[in-house]
């Protein structure tokens, strides 16, 4: 028993092959032979690059006139000896004054705090004539 499909199918493969254009193959060859050159040019330039990434830590050299035992200059300042008293003060205009910078503050409240913290490392805070109350507003 033979179906439509069957038939069809027969019939189809009676059919003599469709004749191929000419240069057809030459240019598949062609496409074949660029794409192999293609992926064989990546694939030396991904190498390149690895290698180069690899071996450029080691072709760096040293200066030749740079010892090899130098030490970074370091700038240093001379400590000042400051009072126990003196720096819990200035900690303490130090925080008011972080403090009033984090909430913005105007610049005529900060001022007072400024020339108290001056006056202070400049020694002249005026605390052995005059005492003044040392609390601070924050």
């Amino acid at each position: 028993m033979t179906t439509p499909d069957d038939l069809l199918q027969d019939h189809l493969r009676q059919l003599p092959d469709a004749p191929l254009p000419a240069g057809l193959w030459q240019r598949v060859n062609g496409a074949r032979g660029r794409m192999r050159r293609r992926r064989i040019s990546i694939a030396a330039t991904t190498l390149a690059v690895a290698v180069v990434a690899a071996l450029s830590p080691l072709m760096r050299s040293p200066a030749p006139d740079a010892p090899r035992t130098a030490r970074p200059m370091v700038a240093t300042a001379p400590a000042t000896q400051v009072p126990a008293a003196v720096e819990v003060e200035l900690r303490a205009i130090d925080r008011a004054l972080q403090a009033g910078y984090a909430r913005n503050a105007p610049d005529d409240e900060l001022e007072p705090l400024w020339a108290q913290r001056q006056r202070l490392l400049a020694g002249n805070d005026g605390t052995s004539r005059n005492p003044q109350p040392r609390g601070l507003r924050i």
